[in-house]
C-alpha cells in the first residue's frame, strides 16, 4: 500500500512539475522578444477573438487573451472591464494569474468582479452596466490569462477588432475570426492586416480570419495624430441587420440616414395642439426664419434640461416630442427631436445630425457607414447662405454656437430623402481669438492697480463664458484660477455677450496685485508679461509620428504700465518676431518717462506636419517661453 501511495505521489508530483513547466515555458516573461518590450508597458502574448453570427439576433463573441504586464503603468492592460446591457450579456468569465516565471499565483471568476452602473449622474434612465476586475499583484512582470463570452441579440453593432489601438501595448500574436451564414452579405474594411486573410466557405457558413504578430508599442510622442496610421483594425457591418425588432439594409451613409429617419425619427414630433398654438403666437411678430428659430431655441433652453437616456433603443432612438414637452427633460436625441418639432410648427427645416463629440476633432468614417461612429446629436438649420448649428443640450449656449465640442468634423445628417455627410463650422486662428488690453498703475511700493478688458471669440468664447452665470463670489474664485497670479484681487467684474459681427464675450474688470514689481533701492524689476505665458513643450528626438495641432488660435495682449514715479532713463526698445510653420510670436516693449507698454501676439496654426518639423516647433516654443519671462530693471526718480 505504501509502495502504491509512493508511486501515486511520484506520478502526481511528476504531472504537476510537467504541467507547471509547460506554463512556465508558455508565459515566462523572459520569452518575450526584446524588441517587443521597447516602449511597452504590457505585451499581448496571445489573443484569440471569435465572433460567430448564427443569425441576426444570435451572435456569440468569444475572447481568450494572455497579457504580460511589464510595469505599474501597464496595470490597466491586466485589468478587465466589460460593458453589458439589454443587447448583450456576459458569461463564462475565467482567469489565471502567473508570475514572472510562468508559475500560477492566482485565479479569478465572475464572483471576483465589481458590478456597477456605467453611466454618470446625469443619466436618469440607463441599463448599461460594467463588470470590472483588477488583479491584486504588485510584483512585475506578471501575466493575466482570461477567457469570456459575450452574447449579442442584435447585429447592428458588431465590435471592431483593434488589437494595437493602445499606443503602449505590444502584440506578440492576435487573431480575429468572424463566421456568419453564407447568404448574409457583409461590408468589410481592414487596415494593416500584416498576414493574409483566410477565407473559408463550406456552402452554409463563411469564415474570415485575420492574424497579426510582433507589433511593437508606439513611441509616446507629444502632439501625435489622434488616429495612428499604423493602427490595425477590421470593421464588419452586415448589410441586413436587426436591432430591437427594427430591421434594415444599409450600404452607405445615405442608407443609414434614411433608415434612421424612417425607423427611429419619423412620427416622433407629436406636439400637443396647445404647444403648437403657443409656438405660432410667440413667433408671429417676426418674419425672419433665423429670428423665429432664435426665439424657439431660447424657449427650448428655458423649458428643458438635459438627462442621459441609455435604455434599449433609447441608445439610438429619441423619445417623442410630446414626452419632452410634458416632462421638460430629455437626452441629446430627444432634445434635438423636440427642437425640430418646434421648428416644424413654424415651417423651418432642420436636420438631425450624428456627430462624434469631444475636444478632439474626430469625424465619421466618410467611406464606411456604421452605427459605431458617433456619440452625440446636434441640429443643423440649413438657412439660405447662412447654415446654423444648434447644441440643444445646453441651457446657456448662445444661438448658433457649437464651440470646440463639435467644431470642424464630418457628421451625418438624417432626413426623409436619406443621409448626407456635412461638416460642422471650422474656426481659423484669426477667429479663435483672445484680445486683451490692460491699463495698470504701478505704485511706489511695487503694487499694481488698473483695468483689464478681454474679448473672447471663436472657440475661445468658452474660455470664461461659464463665469457669466455665476454669483460675484464664485466669479472671483473662478477668475483666480483663470489668472494664476500671486496676490491678485478682482473688483467690479462685468460680462457682455455681443452678436453683431460674430459672437463675442467681453470681460471688463478692475484688478489689483500686491508686490508684483520687485522694488530694490531706486530700481524696479519689471516682468511686463503679466497674464499670458507659454510653457516650453517636451523635446521629442528621432521623431516617428507626424506633428498634429488639433486647433489653432490667436492671443493678443497689450499692457500699459504707468508709474507713479518717473523713470530715470529709457530701456532699449524690444521688437522681436519668432516664426515656424506651426506658429508665430511677436513681442514689442517700449517705454517713456512715465511707463512701459508691452504688446504680445501669439498664434498657433492647426494642421498636420511632417515628423521632422517637431524640432522647429520645439525650438519655437522654447524661445517663446523664454521671451514671455523677460525682465527689465528700471531706474526711478524717487
Amino acid at each position: 500500500m505504501k509502495v502504491l501511495n509512493s508511486k501515486l505521489l511520484f506520478f502526481f508530483t511528476l504531472f504537476f512539475l510537467i504541467h507547471s513547466a509547460t506554463y512556465a515555458q508558455q508565459y515566462a516573461a523572459e520569452l518575450i522578444p526584446k524588441s517587443l518590450k521597447s516602449r511597452a508597458t504590457a505585451v499581448v502574448r496571445d489573443e484569440v477573438v471569435n465572433i460567430d453570427m448564427k443569425n441576426e439576433s444570435n451572435i456569440s463573441h468569444h475572447i481568450t487573451k494572455a497579457v504580460t504586464v511589464l510595469n505599474k503603468s501597464g496595470d490597466q492592460h491586466g485589468a478587465l472591464t466589460l460593458f453589458y446591457d439589454k443587447t448583450k450579456s456576459i458569461k463564462d468569465i475565467k482567469g489565471l494569474i502567473y508570475d514572472e516565471f510562468g508559475k500560477q499565483i492566482g485565479k479569478f471568476s465572475v464572483k471576483d468582479f465589481k458590478d456597477y452602473s456605467a453611466t454618470d449622474q446625469v443619466s436618469m434612465f440607463d441599463d448599461i452596466r460594467v463588470k470590472h476586475y483588477a488583479p491584486n499583484v504588485y510584483t512585475y512582470p506578471y501575466t493575466v490569462v482570461y477567457t469570456y463570452e459575450v452574447t449579442h441579440n442584435q447585429n447592428l453593432l458588431i465590435p471592431y477588432w483593434r488589437p494595437n489601438v493602445q499606443a503602449d501595448l505590444a502584440i506578440e500574436k492576435s487573431s480575429f475570426t468572424f463566421s456568419s451564414n453564407s447568404n448574409l452579405k457583409l461590408r468589410l474594411k481592414s487596415q494593416h492586416v500584416l498576414e493574409p486573410t483566410i477565407h473559408e466557405d463550406n456552402g452554409k457558413t463563411t469564415t474570415y480570419t485575420w492574424t497579426v504578430s510582433n507589433i511593437n508599442a508606439r513611441k509616446n510622442e507629444p502632439f501625435s495624430p489622434l488616429i495612428y496610421k499604423d493602427e490595425v483594425f477590421v470593421k464588419i457591418v452586415p448589410e441586413t441587420f436587426q436591432f430591437f425588432k427594427k430591421q434594415g439594409t444599409i450600404n452607405t451613409w445615405h442608407d443609414m440616414g434614411k433608415w434612421m429617419y424612417e425607423e427611429l425619427l419619423e412620427n416622433k414630433q407629436d406636439l400637443p395642439q396647445s404647444t403648437k398654438d403657443m409656438v405660432i403666437a410667440m413667433t408671429a411678430h417676426v418674419s425672419s426664419p433665423q429670428e423665429k428659430a432664435k426665439i424657439l431655441y431660447q424657449y427650448l433652453q428655458n423649458k428643458t434640461r438635459y438627462v442621459s437616456v441609455q435604455v434599449g433603443l433609447g441608445g439610438i432612438e429619441p423619445y417623442p416630442a410630446s414626452y419632452v414637452d410634458k416632462l421638460g427633460y430629455g437626452d441629446c436625441k430627444a432634445l434635438v427631436n423636440y427642437m425640430q418639432a418646434l421648428l416644424n410648427t413654424v415651417g423651418i427645416e432642420s436636420l438631425y445630425c450624428i456627430v462624434e463629440a469631444g475636444n478632439d476633432k474626430i469625424s465619421l468614417d466618410e467611406n464606411f457607414a456604421n452605427v459605431v461612429d458617433g456619440n452625440h446629436i446636434i441640429l443643423c438649420l440649413p438657412f439660405e447662405n447662412d447654415t446654423t448649428w444648434l447644441e440643444c443640450t445646453s441651457n446657456k449656449n448662445p444661438f448658433g454656437y457649437l464651440g470646440d465640442f463639435t467644431d470642424d468634423r464630418l457628421v451625418l445628417a438624417c432626413g426623409s430623402s436619406g443621409g448626407k455627410i456635412l461638416r460642422t463650422p471650422s474656426y481659423t486662428p484669426d477667429q479663435n481669438t483672445q484680445l486683451r488690453k490692460a491699463h495698470l498703475t504701478v505704485k511706489e511700493d511695487g503694487s499694481l492697480e488698473g483695468t483689464v478688458n478681454t474679448i473672447f471669440a471663436g472657440t475661445q468664447f468658452d474660455n470664461h463664458y461659464p463665469n457669466v452665470f455665476k454669483s460675484p463670489n464664485d466669479q472671483v474664485k473662478a477668475l483666480k484660477s483663470y489668472y494664476d497670479i500671486d496676490n491678485i484681487m478682482f473688483h467690479n467684474c462685468a460680462y457682455t455677450v455681443e452678436d453683431t459681427k460674430g459672437l463675442l464675450l467681453i470681460e471688463d474688470m478692475d484688478i489689483s496685485v500686491k508686490n508684483y514689481i520687485v522694488k530694490n533701492a531706486s530700481t524696479f524689476i519689471v516682468m511686463p508679461n503679466l497674464f499670458n505665458t507659454i510653457r516650453p513643450i517636451v523635446e521629442s528626438k528621432n521623431r516617428v509620428n507626424e506633428v498634429y495641432i488639433n486647433r489653432g488660435y490667436k492671443d493678443v495682449d497689450e499692457i500699459q504700465y504707468i508709474f507713479e514715479s518717473k523713470l530715470a532713463g529709457k530701456i532699449v526698445p524690444l521688437d522681436t518676431t519668432i516664426e515656424c510653420p506651426m506658429g508665430r510670436y511677436e513681442l514689442k516693449v517700449l517705454n517713456d518717462e512715465q511707463g512701459v507698454t508691452m504688446t504680445r501676439t501669439f498664434q498657433l496654426n492647426q494642421g498636420l506636419y511632417p515628423p521632422e518639423a517637431y524640432s522647429k516647433f520645439f525650438e519655437f516654443m522654447k524661445e517663446v517661453a523664454a521671451m514671455d519671462k523677460i525682465k527689465y530693471t528700471l531706474n526711478m526718480n524717487f
